[in-house]
């Protein structure tokens, strides 16, 4: 398709998502009013709603959060109206994809290439030429990027807690800029993320090991791709061979501690972008010389001078740290839930708080059909604008998803966008232009009446991806029994939002968040 149809297969693939997204909800919307109707029929069944189980929801503020448990990580700067500003740097490790490393006779280094792909997805096809369009850019103003040599040593093992895990914080980013090099690798004063196709060569290479004249086209998808010094990598690692330094990767991490990715915004706009470090890396092209016995006209053997061509792989890891600076530092003093991705905000959601009540309802038996939490956007905030398309929610006391996200039947592993709709509904609006996101707690809810399962405390974050169910350290204010963990979905996602608490002051009541219950109940 030429560029010209982009836009028309860009509708219509969002036309085919809509229509997707409609019928997994007008299937389910289906398949409850069939089993109303059948509840409703019986004489024996009454088909109700009760909206009025006492529950209790506020805003803690994330002080701090882990950030070395990931492989993906956000570099830039990100402006939110409400929250103001949030500035992402990084600082990497580096290790030998192959250790003790040989580069052959008179060794020169040709480039050294730096690329780190960002998450993607190809829209069009032009010719021989994928359309991409980045997934997880926010804004697209030019911001100030500059690579630095860290002379910080980030261990893997804690000697000060048995030997676990070293955790690094989004805190430490003044202790990291304290032991960078003041002078950059590399700079670039107009940074934005390009989703432009990478298109490289490399030349074709004959059965006997020969490099020809023809080159080999290779496309990959859009990535941070950057040229480094060659100089500077030709001190650090061509000139040491046969050294101590490049013998094992835990020599060369103590003698090569890492990059630090720093970034600045001026003017307070800027972009912010998720960059996949699983895949990065650090590439050094060179060439080497190299004889070979080879018979001349006459039959006899000679040796031949050839040149050839090499390449030297470094990884980024295994330690990782993604460090943080925002604008918003404490929670404002009033009912609405606050969540705010990184080191911003998460509500915590306690059901069912009046015991007298929950033992009423579990007497009478009740048959949950379906549970719901329902939070509205506030829309009195100013600026409330950018708001994410899914939230997450997950039991705090076990540090754990609930039932409803496992059984959840429209789960994607593939694509998180369209996944676990039917828990976790995305950004609606109602009838009247009112903005809210729909959780589906049935099955937490029945087990809570029906099997006398420990009543449990939720938490409640946006979500890049509501596929991942990973959990890092964080540290919380105020303090709540039991918190101790953040998704990892929330710590690398920007935006935020502020929605409506159980405030029962407010003029539009019916707005305020309540768990809404529909059941049957013998007669």
């Amino acid at each position: 398709m030429k560029k010209n149809g982009s836009a028309v297969k860009k509708g219509i693939n969002l036309f085919v998502l809509i229509l997707i997204i409609s019928s997994i909800f007008t299937s389910c919307e289906q398949d409850f009013s069939e089993v109303g109707s059948d509840l409703v029929d019986n004489s024996n069944f009454n088909s109700l709603l009760f909206k009025n189980s006492e529950i209790d929801a506020h805003s803690v503020k994330v002080n701090r959060v882990q950030t070395n448990n990931s492989n993906v990580f956000l570099l830039g700067t990100y402006k939110d109206e409400v929250y103001g500003n949030t500035k992402a740097n990084i600082l990497s490790q580096l290790s030998l994809a192959v250790p003790d490393p040989s580069f052959g006779d008179n060794p020169v280094l040709d480039s050294v290439v730096l690329k780190i792909p960002y998450f993607s997805t190809a829209i069009d096809i032009d010719g021989q030429e994928t359309i991409y369009e980045l997934d997880s850019l926010y804004g697209n103003e030019p911001i100030n990027l500059s690579i630095h040599r860290s002379n910080y040593y980030l261990r893997s093992l804690d000697p000060a807690n048995n030997y676990d895990q070293q955790l690094y914080y989004s805190d430490q980013g003044e202790v990291f800029e304290q032991n960078i090099e003041p002078v950059a690798l590399y700079t670039d004063e107009n940074f934005v993320p390009s989703a432009e196709e990478i298109i490289t060569t490399t030349p074709v290479v004959n059965e006997n090991g020969e490099e020809t004249n023809e080159k080999e086209v290779i496309r990959s998808a859009p990535a941070l791709r950057t040229l480094l010094s060659n100089e500077f990598f030709k001190n650090l690692i061509i000139d040491q061979e046969g050294t101590s330094y490049l013998r094992n990767n835990s020599n060369f991490q103590d003698y090569f501690r890492g990059l630090y990715f720093k970034v600045n915004s001026p003017t307070g706009e800027g972009n912010m972008s998720l960059l996949d470090f699983s895949k990065a890396s650090i590439t050094l092209h060179y060439t080497y010389d190299y004889t070979v016995n080879v018979q001349n006209e006459e039959g006899e053997t000679i040796v031949e001078e050839r040149e050839g061509q090499r390449d030297l792989t470094l990884n980024f890891g295994p330690n990782r740290v993604n460090v943080f600076e925002n604008d918003f530092n404490a929670l404002p003093e009033d009912e609405k839930l606050y969540l705010k991705g990184g080191e911003g905000a998460m509500a915590v959601i306690d059901l069912f708080t009046n015991e007298v009540q929950l033992d009423s309802i579990r007497e009478q038996g009740w048959l949950v059909n379906e549970a719901n939490l329902k939070f509205y956007v506030d829309e009195s905030v100013p600026n409330n604008q950018k708001q994410p398309l899914r939230l997450f929610i997950y039991d705090i006391n076990n540090n754990s998803v609930v039932s409803d996200y496992t059984f959840d039947a429209s789960t994607n592993e593939n694509n998180p966008l369209v996944s676990r709709l039917i828990h976790l509904g995305p950004l609606s609006e109602d009838d009247n232009g009112n903005r809210f996101y729909k959780i589906r707690v049935t099955g937490l809810v029945n087990n809570i009446i029906n099997k006398d399962s420990t009543n449990t405390r939720l938490g409640l974050t946006v979500s890049n991806n509501v596929n991942s169910t990973t959990l890092s350290k964080a540290d919380f204010n105020p303090a709540v029994e039991n918190l101790e963990n953040l998704p990892n979905s929330s710590i690398f996602y920007p935006k935020g939002t502020v929605l409506k608490g159980t405030n029962t002051s407010e003029e539009n009541t019916d707005k305020k968040l309540q768990l809404e219950i529909y059941y049957t109940e013998p007669k």
